[in-house]
């Protein structure tokens, strides 16, 4: 890993200290040593901090004045509890394509990538695979142009890497039931059948903590 370089030392420090969370090189609820992020990043404590203080707002970090920093741990309660905001802000973003008539748009960009999620899936790229599954999610954002729902959706997306991975990992998971279940989400936005996208979208979030 290269030293850290100009710009921001607290944004770099973000970037790297998630990744190493998100490719499991921190394992769930593993303390983070500050003190050795330091000497391998040749920088002084402050930016880590800084940036474990941001990965905490995202949801991957917990930290206190009486314990170390660690990566957050995931139970049944908290997959419920992201499952149910995120469920509650793609119904909402999806009525607003409704209503600003953005269906087209938000339909051909799920079709691409559901075709992106099969290639990554024949190639055994499963990181590459949730990351395209996560997007899926952001598309009803994306096209709606909103600044304020789209960053709403990203400050959630670190935490559902996690989720999906953890799922994802299972010997018991059927990694194409995603997709099948994108598939139907997708023609029913096509087929206007509002009610059906709402209890499929209900359905394939709910999922996520039922089965752990």
């Amino acid at each position: 890993m290269g030293i850290i370089k100009k710009l921001s030392m607290r944004e770099q420090c973000y970037d790297i200290i998630k990744r190493k969370i998100l490719r499991q090189e921190y394992n769930l609820g593993e303390d983070i040593n500050i003190a050795q992020l330091s000497s391998e990043l040749s920088v002084s404590n402050t930016p880590i901090r800084e940036a474990l203080s941001q990965l905490e707002a995202d949801g991957l970090v917990i930290t206190s004045l009486n314990a170390k920093p660690r990566v957050v741990s995931l139970t049944t309660a908290s997959f419920r509890d992201i499952s149910h905001t995120v469920y509650v802000l793609v119904v909402g973003a999806y009525e607003l394509c409704v209503r600003e008539e953005r269906i087209g748009k938000c339909v051909s960009l799920m079709k691409k990538s559901i075709n992106t999620q099969e290639n990554l899936l024949a190639k055994d790229d499963y990181y590459g695979f949730i990351e395209e599954t996560i997007y899926f999610d952001q598309i009803i954002f994306e096209v709606l142009e909103n600044p304020n729902l789209l960053s709403m959706f990203n400050r959630l997306s670190n935490i559902l890497f996690l989720m999906y991975r953890t799922n994802h990992q299972r010997d018991d998971w059927d990694h194409s039931r995603s997709i099948a279940e994108h598939r139907r989400i997708c023609e029913a936005i096509e087929g206007g059948n509002h009610d059906e996208v709402e209890e499929l979208l209900f359905r394939h979030y709910e999922q996520t903590y039922e089965e752990m």
